[in-house]
């Protein structure tokens, strides 16, 4: 990686030799280096014993280009759902054994969430971690419950494991109590090319939530998580 990030607009070709004295390895391990890179094909020889980024390295340039992307068109999501809903609408993404919010939209009425943006929280417990926990399976969720310190209890351990089928099977989630107590959510999965990225929750107080609302908050979810999903793989397309 060290050996990639030396390959600038002004330095676009580098020798062995430039490679070993920028990065302070023998020129053997810096030959060796390149070598595994021209076989992953991510540098490639440019002549006269100077090597360049090859074009693979583009296609990781347009991925970066769409996660760049993707916040502009989740604002107007949550921001629609704040709207419908009167509730407060967010988008959370994994980031390895942890769930994030990267995007949240209030209303005046806005309620106390433990999901503040870039806060790290728990896969296991709120509608739109567990979304995210079972898009990964179960197979991956019972070893990330090994992986927890402190241990969940054993019985919530097989309470949301339990639950992972339904969700997916029904492509939402929904939760009371779990994050913040009082607070009722219902979160839904963003996918592109059936690969859920994000998900999109909605969370308000319980005591102002009855089941007909619910029915209504959650429809509004579900259908907003499709519409987003179906933009975003038509950008990917």
């Amino acid at each position: 990686m060290e050996i990639l990030l030396l390959f600038s607009e002004e330095r676009p070709t580098l020798s062995v030799e430039q490679i070993a004295d920028d990065t302070g390895i023998p020129v053997s391990s810096a030959r060796r280096f390149v070598a595994l890179l021209r076989e992953l094909d991510l540098v490639e020889e440019n002549g006269g014993g100077a090597y360049a980024l090859s074009p693979r390295i583009l296609l990781l340039s347009r991925s970066v280009e769409q996660a760049l992307r993707i916040p502009k068109v989740l604002r107007p999501l949550v921001e629609q759902l704040s709207e419908v809903t009167g509730e407060t609408a967010l988008v959370i993404r994994r980031v390895g054994d942890y769930a994030t919010c990267v995007e949240i939209s209030q209303t005046e009425h806005a309620i106390r969430l433990s999901f503040a943006p870039g806060q790290a929280m728990s896969l296991h417990r709120g509608a739109g971690p567990k979304v995210l926990l079972a898009a990964m399976g179960e197979d991956w969720a019972s070893r990330y419950f090994d992986r927890l310190e402190p241990i969940p209890p054993l019985s919530e351990r097989n309470m949301v494991l339990a639950e992972i089928p339904d969700i997916v099977s029904r492509g939402w989630a929904i939760s009371a109590s779990e994050v913040d107590e009082g607070v009722w959510a219902v979160a839904a999965p963003i996918t592109v090319a059936d690969k859920v990225i994000a998900s999109v929750a909605v969370a308000g107080p319980h005591f102002r939530i009855d089941e007909k609302r619910a029915d209504f908050i959650r429809e509004q979810v579900v259908a907003g998580a499709a519409e987003i999903s179906r933009s975003l793989s038509t950008w990917r397309s």
